[in-house]
């Protein structure tokens, strides 16, 4: 997988004017949290350019807070994607270790029965 970046990359973002300004909006946003910046987002018919309140900010470009979600979402997609990666590795070496368990078992039970039981007649 590649390096996910920890905070939002608002530099890169269209909506980027200042970086004092991006930082606000992200304070905000983070603190609000995605599910309700989506519920407010959702509010909304204006375009991409056009502004919302949003949290303790008056005045937030649509854009910027549609980018932030949308990164918000990658991030929690690539999350669950290595998670279920690593789920299947631990799954897989459950599975051989219970494989050499079992056959672990049928060897001993074979020994005991047909060269251990032939020894005592």
């Amino acid at each position: 997988m590649t390096e996910r970046p920890k905070a939002f990359p608002y530099r890169e973002c269209t909506w980027h004017v200042s970086d004092e300004q991006s930082q606000q909006w992200l304070a905000v946003l983070e603190k609000t949290g995605a599910a309700n910046v989506r519920a407010r987002l959702a509010q909304t018919d204006a375009a991409s350019a056009g502004a919302i309140a949003i949290g303790t900010a008056p005045v937030i470009t649509i854009g910027f807070a549609q980018e932030w979600l949308n990164w918000k979402d990658n991030q929690k997609s690539e999350a669950d994607i290595e998670r279920h990666e690593r789920q299947i590795w631990w799954t897989r070496t459950a599975a051989i270790a219970a494989s050499v368990a079992a056959l672990s078992a049928l060897f001993g039970w074979i020994w005991t029965i047909f060269i251990r039981g032939n020894n005592g007649l």
